[in-house]
């Protein structure tokens, strides 16, 4: 089969290498035009290509690693976890703790905590709960998070560390709702302003231009070491000539008059903070650099072209090889096949050890399908079979895996579910399908199912699981059929 591939794998690989030359031409091509550029004029060159491309880039990354914690913050309020547990009548303190342990662990975080509304608790990974005095001016976040109004889920606040005195950090405050949108909490994350002031170095070193965030009052609230130009952009040298245009529009390009040298000066409103991104360039630095920058365009040109390449003959390899690779679902019932559900099962488990969740794994095999099969048809047992797996796929979750594992014997593997929940959700499925009735001309009938279920132990192959879920199923059909059975473990 491989073979037969092989003169469009080759065709494939001489496109690619053709592909490649022209995309480093191409930026080849633009970085020159935009030295020649520049070098004829460099106070339009700054102004109107490499100051905003430059804050393009900071912008980019400033998303990557500034934001991380909100979208941290997003998740933990809407994890499903999370909800359930703060919708229990008394939670116990440890699991959360341990959730915010590895929310830290993870992400990094200084700090993550929860807020339980019903009762003021608060929790913090290694630290005992305690109820918050809200008259407390510490907790004052508190009224503000819940004042915010519906289209604003979060807040970002930048403020003294409780725990180092004085370190600040940067705080993200999210709502968390429950199933019919109460508020039920407050979850949230902290990063030092230590991280993101060295952040802000790293890239006024890279890019050789000043870095720094001001609020919509245009208050200095986050910048690098070597800043010390003042608390407001109206305090800055020069600054106060465009302070007001600045702040007034979501982003723009501007320049001031800072002696007899000009300044150029690129803002954007990030929305996520609610805060503009300031990015100055000198003049007479710009022209010692503009060749540099050229240099390093050719660089990180050379660089993308060659990760392109690489991974686009990756991705080659990659599908050539999986050419021989029977499809992922099975084609008649659209379920997972015996392959890809032993590999789901892998990332499953490891995923259920990591969040200290059961496994379940549940087989179920249609009562007397031969006969079906040679009374009605082999379309009428194909038809069986589709109705059957969409029966289960409306019984389950979408997280859950249908498979089917041969004829007809299906495998569900239901992660987060422990074995006496399994066992309820067969014996809805093996009732939902003693209901349903086909049709095959003037004749209908009906189909049972007998299930074997058993929970996976820490470490387990899916084999050995699957070994025991059908000795489960045995002993189902040795009683009779149309029943369920559960391992005793």
């Amino acid at each position: 089969m491989l073979k037969e591939h092989q003169p469009l794998a080759n065709v494939k690989s001489r496109m690619l290498w053709l592909f490649s030359g022209l995309l480093f031409l191409v930026f080849f091509i633009m970085s020159w035009s935009s030295y020649y550029v520049a070098q004829k004029s460099i106070s339009h060159q700054i102004e109107s290509h490499s100051l905003p491309l430059t804050s393009d880039n900071v912008y980019s990354q400033i998303q990557r690693d500034l934001v991380q914690p909100i979208f941290v913050a997003t998740l933990m309020a809407h994890d499903t976890f999370v909800r359930d547990w703060a919708l229990q009548p008394s939670p116990p303190s440890e699991p959360m703790q341990r959730y915010l342990q590895e929310i830290d662990r993870r992400f990094g975080t200084i700090i993550s905590f929860f807020l339980l509304e019903k009762d003021r608790r608060y929790y913090l990974p290694h630290i005992a709960d305690h109820i918050i005095d809200e008259n407390n001016p510490r907790y004052a976040w508190y009224e503000q998070v819940k004042a915010l109004p519906a289209s604003q889920p979060y807040l970002v606040t930048v403020g003294p560390d409780e725990e180092r005195p004085g370190q600040m950090d940067i705080y993200i405050d999210h709502k968390v709702f429950d199933y019919q949108q109460q508020l039920i909490g407050i979850t949230g994350v902290g990063l030092s302003v230590n991280k993101v002031a060295e952040m802000i170095n790293h890239y006024e070193q890279r890019y050789q231009r000043t870095i720094y965030f001001v609020d919509r009052q245009g208050r200095v609230v986050l910048h690098g070491d070597n800043f010390d130009d003042g608390d407001t952009l109206q305090q800055i040298p020069g600054m106060q000539q465009i302070a007001s245009r600045l702040l007034s529009e979501p982003a723009g390009s501007y320049h001031y008059l800072l002696g007899d040298e000009k300044v150029f000066v690129n803002a954007r409103l990030v929305p996520e903070f609610n805060w503009y991104l300031v990015v100055e360039e000198h003049e007479l630095l710009s022209q010692q650099a503009v060749f540099h920058a050229f240099m390093i365009n050719l660089a990180v040109a050379a660089l993308i072209t060659l990760l392109v390449l690489g991974l686009s003959l990756l991705t080659q390899g990659r599908y050539h090889r999986k050419l021989a690779v029977q499809a992922a679902l099975d084609p008649l019932t659209k379920a997972m096949n015996r392959q890809s559900c032993e590999e789901f099962y892998e990332l499953l488990l490891e995923q259920c050890r990591h969040q200290q969740q059961p496994l379940s794994l549940l087989v179920l095999d249609i009562d007397h399908f031969k006969a079906i099969n040679d009374h009605y048809g082999h379309d009428m047992g194909d038809r069986v079979l589709k109705r059957l797996v969409s029966e289960l796929r409306s019984q389950t979750r979408y997280a859950d895996a249908i498979c089917r594992w041969g004829g007809e014997e299906f495998v569900l593997l239901l992660g987060n579910c422990e074995r006496h929940k399994a066992w309820e959700l067969a014996e809805r499925i093996r009732q939902r399908i003693m209901a349903l009735t086909f049709s095959a001309g003037e004749e209908s009938f009906s189909i049972t199912i007998s299930c074997g279920i058993t929970q996976a132990k820490p470490g387990e192959t899916m084999a050995q699981v699957v070994k025991r879920a059908d000795f489960a199923l045995y002993q189902a059909k040795a009683n009779g059929r149309n029943q369920v059975c559960h391992t005793d473990d």
